[in-house]
């Protein structure tokens, strides 16, 4: 969502009023950049050229839609009723020869671990919290993100509404954190037995943010990697 704020304040700066582009003219030295401003009466627009916009803004706004990853998450899993009281998770998983569906019923579990990890880390822990705290198993979970990647009203709701600790960590360059982060996970997979669904959540930037190395293979071995 911060990415599609910034994404439209930088395109709105280039509009004027009339949705018409503010033309630079091109230079060596963007200091050098001057606005070159149409009016109304030198720029109108046609009606091809509006449809045109339009059709551009519905795919623009048809892509963000589609990579949201609180979406995403929403999309792909779903708590079910079967009758009145049995549950099931039901999570969409695609492969090559298409959708599939497998189904957990909850009544084999007491417990739901949620490991979510990469840039996307705080949306999808959200989604899948919302989604999984209507089962009323217990629920618990650690979400590692990328510095300034969640809000400190997300990173609240996350703990108080559904028990899922936040670790921010650094992202390309792995750090300390991002151990620090990772073995709290596996120490808590560790302790997860046959009654604990274990839900990941896996998105770009989690080789970085979710990393544990092990000997001879150090920390310092993958920062300079990533550098």
């Amino acid at each position: 969502r911060n990415y599609v704020s910034a994404a439209t304040h930088k395109l709105s700066s280039h509009l004027n009023k009339n949705g018409h582009v503010l033309f630079r003219h091109a230079s060596k030295s963007t200091s050098d950049f001057q606005p070159m401003l149409f009016s109304s009466s030198s720029f109108e627009m046609t009606a091809n050229e509006i449809q045109m916009k339009d059709d551009a803004l519905k795919m623009i706004n048809a892509s963000i839609r589609a990579v949201d990853p609180y979406a995403a998450i929403k999309r792909k899993m779903v708590m079910c009723k079967e009758g009145d009281t049995l549950e099931t998770l039901v999570v969409e998983v695609d492969d090559d020869d298409g959708a599939e569906q497998i189904k957990y019923d909850m009544s084999n579990y007491d417990r739901i671990r949620v490991f979510s990890f990469g840039k996307a880390a705080a949306a999808m822990a959200m989604a899948a919290g919302e989604i999984i705290s209507s089962s009323g198993k217990q629920l618990d979970g650690v979400a590692i993100i990328k510095d300034d990647h969640a809000t400190a009203e997300e990173i609240e709701l996350l703990k108080e509404k559904y028990n899922i600790v936040v670790r921010p960590a650094a992202h390309p360059v792995p750090d300390a954190r991002s151990v620090a982060g990772s073995n709290e996970i596996l120490q808590l997979a560790k302790t997860s037995d046959s009654r604990t669904l274990v839900v990941a959540c896996i998105s770009g930037g989690g080789s970085a943010l979710f990393c544990s190395p092990r000997e001879p293979l150090t920390l310092n071995d993958l920062m300079q990697t990533n550098s």
